[in-house]
């Protein structure tokens, strides 16, 4: 069934009292927006592994030699171009197997508050709220966070644009086409009463700025959804792809947060970011506890999402797999660098986050700045956000 017409009256009064109560913008009224720029439309999903992410995955054949992290004659897969990565990966589609790259990240962080912190931010900036603002666009939300889990450190506004976390998935589906209902206010009024709070707030906004940035970014990113033309939305059809109950909208578990990654891409999203939990994985010798959660909990929707998204026509969507540090030997403890896994339609098989036999990375390997370079590249931004791409493997 497609879902057409505007917000419910309810969901519009619940965004005006959480505006109000000074709450997140992502939990009012997320927005919508299609066809963001001419020709090709790009967006970077991240799914971030809080605690960590083993090395076996990106660079399964460095532990061959010695069998560490239970790496066999079995249990590896070869993608060509010296990248030989876990066979976990055999799950994804073809296509995402033929454009995969293992980007190398040396930033020399341990510790999970720094590596995290390193990971996310420049100290003072946001790389994907720097990367969302590069990218343009006009959607209403640029830079999404599926569920609850938001990135470490600091998170200020580039350009106007701000982080949303996307906790229910109802108020979306209601901005990208609600059922018809003569209850329906008229948006544009919506949009003008929310003006006109917003107004009477602006004293208060003034004189607490930090404080209250969330209800600046509230009344913002509100107004602007309702300013935005309806599209029809078949949501039904996307939550069975993905194999959710009929009618679930709530962000909690992996499959929702995929189920809402696509959901803020068709709604003009630049950047969505997808975190999980439980990857701090002391003591997994033999790397069996993270192949579990990879292929249980995953790659399944993961998968799900690359087939429907990776040759989208008009679009052109990079994943980006990292977390806070590969997972050292010999007892899968904290190591101070990183390899991410990242797939796009530009992207060539290859690798330059080949981690040696005892996970480090070689000296000259890029640091973060270089991965999200990478990424611009692989989303053809031409700002150049964070220089030029170290990396290569580009098409």
């Amino acid at each position: 069934m497609k879902i057409y017409g505007k917000f419910s009256r309810r969901g519009l009064l619940k965004g005006a009292a959480g505006l109000a109560g000074g709450v997140a913008a992502s939990q009012l009224i997320p927005g919508s927006a299609f066809g963001q720029v001419a020709g090709e439309k790009p967006a970077l999903l991240v799914v971030f592994l809080n605690g960590g992410y083993n090395a076996v995955f990106p660079s399964a054949d460095s532990f061959a030699g010695a069998g560490t992290f239970g790496v066999n004659g079995t249990n590896q897969l070869s993608l060509g171009n010296g990248l030989i990565v876990d066979s976990s990966f055999s799950k994804m589609p073809l296509l995402a197997q033929q454009h995969m790259a293992s980007i190398g990240i040396r930033h020399g962080l341990s510790s999970h508050g720094a590596a995290q912190s390193a990971d996310w931010t420049t100290g003072t900036r946001s790389y994907p709220l720097m990367l969302a603002s590069a990218m343009g666009g006009d959607a209403a939300i640029k830079c999404a966070v599926a569920g609850t889990n938001m990135p470490a450190g600091v998170k200020p506004a580039e350009n106007g644009v701000s982080m949303q976390a996307i906790t229910d998935m109802k108020s979306t589906i209601a901005a990208l086409g609600g059922a018809t209902d003569p209850t329906i206010p008229n948006r544009n009024i919506g949009a003008a009463s929310l003006t006109a709070a917003r107004t009477m707030s602006t004293n208060s906004m003034l004189a607490s700025p930090v404080q209250l940035s969330t209800l600046k970014d509230g009344y913002d990113t509100s107004i602007e959804t309702l300013k935005k033309p309806v599209q029809p939305f078949d949501y039904n059809a996307l939550s069975l792809a993905y194999g959710m109950a009929a009618g679930a909208t709530a962000v909690t578990d992996f499959r929702s947060k995929m189920v809402c990654a696509e959901l803020m891409i068709q709604a003009g999203a630049n950047v969505v970011i997808a975190q999980d939990g439980g990857w701090d994985t002391h003591g997994d010798t033999t790397a069996n506890n993270v192949r579990n959660m990879m292929n249980t909990r995953i790659l399944p929707s993961l998968s799900t999402f690359m087939n429907r998204m990776l040759s989208a026509t008009g679009r052109n969507v990079v994943v980006a797999i990292l977390g806070d540090f590969s997972r050292s030997l010999p007892g899968s403890d904290h190591q101070a660098n990183l390899t991410g896994t990242v797939v796009g339609k530009y992207v060539k098989v290859g690798t330059t986050g080949k981690v040696a036999a005892n996970v480090s990375l070689p000296t000259g390997t890029p640091s973060v700045p270089g991965f999200w370079a990478y990424l611009s590249a692989a989303l053809k931004v031409a700002a150049q956000p964070f220089g030029a791409n170290p990396h290569g493997l580009i098409g």
